[in-house]
């Protein structure tokens, strides 16, 4: 029931003194949304308790009787019952009774001032509610904001790890630290990486999981653009493993055009190629390299292209 003991209390005290009569009490109930059957059970229930009175007096059972029984029937029919009850107080708090006695005028007041104290209570815990979400909503856009600077600040980190890699002259240094930070920036970007590993006498730059496939990666940085002839190589690296396994060519200084056209002939295609652009294209801000391999593997599902130069991104 929606009313706690002190409402139904004062909406008995008001119902049983507002009228003069049985029949105004039946009128204004029925107009609630009690049904006929229902008073007319109260009605017998109250008169079946009238009746065990030794002192009765009066020829009907008592309107606070019938009133009783009446809440009993609906407290018992639930959601439906609860509607009525909300009904009637407000039909009672809102009306005008000539014959109401000194008690149910006092109830009816009663009523009204619990009425507004519960409203004052609902908007009193709205607006803490409110600000209980809002302080929620603050906490949570401060984390995004502190987790996005902290990304940020990462990826400009490798940034200038990258920019520092391309004054490098010691080639074995470089490739050994280009490798450390290609395996920093797949975890940076959430695709659980793993290192350089041999298996089956194959070498393998690295592996990393992207939109549920396994990426082995092949990964160079030499003075030349890579004229295709390791494409091979690598092809067989990832046709020895299953069906679903895919490749990454990683060619800082990029590819000669014969390479690229030579790739494209070859068939169904099984990895595509990025260069040190790209790297450094997926590290500015509002960019990732899951945003460029969506961008390559789409244009290669397209065309049957491995590379894509940067250039072309936004053309």
């Amino acid at each position: 029931m929606p009313y706690d003991v002190n409402t139904l209390t004062n909406l008995e005290e008001a119902l049983s003194e507002c009228f003069a009569y049985h029949n105004q009490l039946d009128a204004f109930v029925t107009r609630a949304g009690v049904n006929q059957e229902v008073l007319f059970q109260a009605r017998q229930q109250a008169e079946e308790r009238a009746s065990q009175s030794t002192s009765r007096s009066y020829s009907r059972a008592p309107k606070r009787l019938v009133v009783q029984e009446l809440f009993k029937l609906l407290s018992a029919s639930g959601a439906d019952g609860d509607r009525v009850f909300a009904a009637l107080v407000t039909g009672i708090v809102r009306g005008t009774f000539p014959e109401c006695t000194a008690n149910a005028t006092s109830a009816i007041d009663r009523l009204r001032s619990q009425i507004q104290d519960d409203r004052e209570e609902k908007e009193r815990r709205r607006q803490e509610q409110e600000a209980s979400e809002q302080h929620r909503r603050r906490e949570v856009e401060k984390a995004q904001e502190a987790a996005y600077l902290k990304a940020q600040q990462e990826r400009d980190a490798l940034q200038a790890r990258f920019l520092t890699l391309m004054g490098e002259i010691d080639a074995q240094f470089r490739g050994y630290e280009f490798e450390k930070f290609l395996n920093d920036l797949f975890t940076l970007e959430g695709l659980t990486p793993r290192q350089s590993f041999r298996t089956n006498g194959e070498q393998i730059d690295g592996a990393f999981s992207w939109r549920g496939r396994t990426h082995l990666v092949e990964a160079k940085w030499v003075k030349n653009p890579i004229a295709g002839s390791e494409f091979g190589a690598f092809s067989y690296k990832i046709d020895g493993k299953t069906a679903d396994t895919r490749g990454l060519y990683i060619s800082v200084n990029g590819y000669s055009p014969q390479a690229v056209r030579g790739l494209n002939s070859k068939g169904a295609l099984k990895f595509v190629c990025i260069c040190g652009t790209h790297l450094l294209r997926s590290l500015a801000v509002g960019q990732s390299l899951p945003k460029i391999l969506d961008t390559i593997w789409r244009h290669a599902d397209e065309t049957g292209e491995a590379y894509f130069e940067t250039s072309r991104f936004n053309s």
